[in-house]
């Protein structure tokens, strides 16, 4: 019966062991979000795999020569508990497909935006949990809070990914 397993891929080589896997006659999912580069123009979006160093084979381990997965360029090894592939729940996949739009891009949820005043913290980074209140937003990415520094309330600009509701 055929099931999805997660193969592990070596470092930026998802694309090429897709590629090498499908040349194989495997069936396989790399499901790709889309990202800004630092640098790149704004509204500039490419597409990178959604889990780095991850793709998914969908085979019968049973009837299949899973073994020659191992062996492929750009395939460190399918991720195994002991002797045999361990296997991915069919949902998993089913979600991630159900989520892509046109261009079989995965568009996930955007987050709620901040309310001005709410309290917030640093996700990461050196300022990791400095708490901070939310002022406004500058922009899909970014947004204004009012930090505590000197004494003072100092308005900076941050990056709402590295933004996290103060628990």
């Amino acid at each position: 019966m055929m099931h999805w397993y997660v193969v592990y891929t070596k470092a930026g080589q998802e694309r090429l062991a897709e590629g090498n896997l499908r040349a194989q006659g495997f069936e396989t999912y790399l499901p790709r979000l889309a990202s800004r580069r630092k640098g790149a123009p704004r509204g500039v979006e490419v597409t990178v795999p959604m889990f780095s160093r991850y793709i998914f084979v969908r085979i019968d381990i049973d009837a299949a020569p899973w073994r020659s997965i191992n062996g492929t360029f750009g395939v460190s090894n399918i991720v195994s508990f002991g002797e045999r592939p361990a296997r991915l729940p069919d949902a998993v996949i089913a979600e991630l497909r159900s989520r892509e739009d046109d261009d079989g891009i995965v568009r996930l949820p955007t987050v709620a935006p901040f309310r001005p005043g709410e309290s917030l913290e640093i996700a990461d980074g050196p300022l990791s949990e400095v708490r901070c209140l939310f002022q406004a937003r500058t922009s899909q990415e970014r947004g204004i809070v009012l930090m505590s520094l000197l004494g003072r309330q100092v308005p900076v600009r941050v990056r709402q990914e590295k933004l996290r509701r103060a628990s």
